[in-house]
Order: C-alpha cells, then sequence, then structure tokens
C-alpha cells in the first residue's frame, strides 16, 4: 500500500507546459528573441554564419527546424525572399512576420521614412497576432505577411532574381531598388516595437511565462533606448559627413543619428555591382562631397578599392548591418549596433 501511495500522486501533477521551440531568419531576430527568452530558452537562427540574409539555400534540416518549430519570427519576404515559400508551406507553428507589425517607422528605397498607422500604443500585439496563428495552418489561403505591405510597393517578382550567382543578370534589378526597406532593425525605435510584439507572441503560446517574457522585453527595450542615446553621442561629430556605403542598408540608421549617405556601391540586396554601375559612381563621387567608404564584411573589398582608387575617400572598417559574422546570442544586436558608430566614427575622425 505504502508503494502506491507514493506513485500516485506523482501521476496526477499536471506537467509544466514546455518553452516554444522558436527558428529565427537572421542573427539580429535571433538576438532580439533571445533577449526575449532569457534563461528560459534559445532560438534557432536559420542563417548561417557568415552567409548573406538575401540569398540562401534552406538545407532539409533546416526545413525540418521551421516545420518543428512552435513561434518562427522572420523579417519578412522583402529582406529574406528565399524563406517565403517554406513559411507559406512548412510553417506549421505560429508565424509572425516582423515587418507586417503595426507602429513600425518604416521607409521606402531613395525615400524619406513614414511614419505608417498612428497606432500610439503598440501593446496591441495580441491582436496582430491572430494574423499569424497557424493552428490549423491553412496552407491554400493568403497569408496577411505576404500582402500587408504591397501598397509600399516591396513585393518584388523574386523570379527575376534567378541564380543569385549571376550578378551580371541581377544588375538591373539590384541598382533601381523601390519599395519597401527591409532593414528595419537599424532604428532602435523599431527594435523596442519589434521585442514587446514578440513577448506577446511568446506569451499566447506559453501563459505559463508570459510575466517573465513582459519583463524581458521591457527591459531590453530599456537598453536599447539607453543604446541609442549612447550611439547619438559616439555619431554627433560625424555632422554631415558624406558616407558611401558597399550596400543600400543605411537607411534607417542614417535617418535615425542625423546621417548623411551620399551613395551606395551595390542596391539593396547586395548583388555585385558592374563595371558601369563603378564608374557611373566615381565619377558622382568626385563631385559629392563624399569623405569616408565603408565595405562590408561579408564581401570582399575589390569594389571599395576600385572606387576610391585616385580619391581622397578613406576606406572605413568593414561594417555588418545584419551582425552575420559576429557572436549569436542575446548582445549581438547590441554590438553591431555599436560596431556601425564606432566605425564610422572613427573613419570621419581621421
Amino acid at each position: 500500500m505504502l508503494r502506491s501511495f507514493l506513485v500516485l500522486p506523482l501521476l496526477t501533477v499536471p506537467a509544466f507546459a514546455e518553452v516554444p521551440r522558436v527558428v529565427t531568419d537572421t542573427p539580429v531576430t535571433q538576438s532580439l528573441v533571445a533577449q526575449v527568452m532569457g534563461d528560459l530558452g534559445s532560438p534557432d537562427p536559420l542563417l548561417d554564419a557568415g552567409a548573406d540574409p538575401h540569398h540562401v539555400q534552406l538545407r532539409p534540416s533546416q526545413a525540418r527546424a521551421l516545420a518543428g518549430a512552435d513561434l518562427v519570427v522572420w523579417t519578412g519576404e522583402a529582406l529574406t525572399p528565399w524563406l517565403a515559400e517554406p513559411v507559406e508551406t512548412l510553417a506549421a507553428g505560429t508565424v509572425l512576420t516582423l515587418t507586417s507589425i503595426d507602429g513600425l517607422h518604416l521607409r521606402s528605397y531613395g525615400e524619406e521614412g513614414e511614419d505608417h498607422d498612428d497606432h500610439g500604443d503598440h501593446d496591441h500585439d495580441a491582436e496582430h497576432e491572430d494574423h499569424h496563428d497557424h493552428e490549423g495552418h491553412d496552407h491554400d489561403h493568403d497569408h496577411d505577411h505576404d500582402h500587408d505591405h504591397d501598397d509600399h510597393g516591396h513585393h518584388e517578382d523574386h523570379a527575376e532574381h534567378g541564380d543569385h550567382d549571376d550578378h551580371a543578370g541581377h544588375e538591373e534589378h539590384a541598382h533601381h531598388h523601390e519599395g519597401l526597406d527591409p532593414h528595419l532593425w537599424l532604428d532602435p525605435g523599431n527594435a523596442v516595437i519589434w521585442l514587446r510584439s514578440i513577448a506577446a507572441s511568446l506569451s499566447a503560446l506559453d501563459p505559463e511565462n508570459a510575466t517573465t517574457y513582459a519583463a524581458n522585453a521591457e527591459a531590453a527595450a530599456n537598453e536599447t533606448l539607453s543604446l541609442q542615446a549612447e550611439l547619438a553621442a559616439t555619431l554627433a561629430p560625424v555632422g554631415d559627413a558624406g558616407l558611401v556605403m558597399f550596400h543600400d542598408a543605411y537607411g534607417y540608421f542614417a535617418e535615425s543619428f542625423g546621417l548623411n549617405v551620399v551613395a551606395t556601391i551595390s542596391g539593396g540586396d547586395a548583388a555585385a555591382p558592374g563595371a558601369a554601375r563603378l564608374s557611373a559612381l566615381r565619377a558622382d563621387l568626385a563631385e559629392g562631397g563624399a569623405v569616408c567608404l565603408f565595405p562590408e564584411a561579408n564581401h570582399p573589398d575589390d569594389f571599395a578599392q576600385v572606387v576610391i582608387e585616385g580619391t581622397p575617400l578613406r576606406l572605413g572598417a568593414p561594417l555588418d548591418p545584419a551582425g552575420v559574422t559576429l557572436e549569436p546570442g542575446a548582445d549581438l544586436y547590441r554590438v553591431l549596433m555599436r560596431g556601425l558608430a564606432t566605425a564610422i566614427s572613427d573613419c570621419v575622425a581621421g
């Protein structure tokens, strides 16, 4: 009888809910989710170290991870077009598309930023999440995240990309980008909104830990706002010095901190520029008052060397706007942002 008495209570104790399995697209997304999850768990990024976020071939193991995730957090098709179809066809859990969240500061390539939707309180995330809950997951319906920003013109015909190694055929598309600029995390205000929305998504799946997710998100949001003030001080001496970037990814960063990006070598998807593009760029910079040119960490600096040859332009340290060469984890976002600010400030200071 004693043996039965000891066993029965153990069988009647309810099991604790598991922390959701989370898959993310890029190191930045993984970093933000990691900040919200804290000690409860660690999200898995699909993007390999050093890979280009714009052009990836999904491996079978990554497809299985996507299919087995309770929550998929991805930036959106404008940044990672290779993930759009797998998210649509494989993701059986909840999907949070970060570019579709209300209240974000959005900008279009070649245009000033726009504040879309005056929602005021950004704690609308539970309502927003209804659009991404794939319980039952009917893959025949049209997902909101495929269409939310069609009026911004970002929904590109990705068939035009073809083989991403064929940069010559990609040239026309790469340097005439229109529509949504998806590098939203380079505006710290957007990162704050993302943190809170990630917490809401995790809380919906794991109510038992909702208080922890919310507290972690608020702590991370406060750190991000402090980081914004720190970076503003670092970049203040840069003033309106002309900056040349490797690819068209820095619009949000420039708007947030009052920087003057006068040109980019490549387009928004970082495709390699052709000879005609480089010649035209050199001609433009001769009269543009540019001071520094910045290569990128996961691209060769050959093109940068061609552009600055015979000019007074200084070559800055390689930038890593997507964090693909940084150590993954919760600190990656802050390391990334500080790295950009320091490299730019140091180059302009000479």
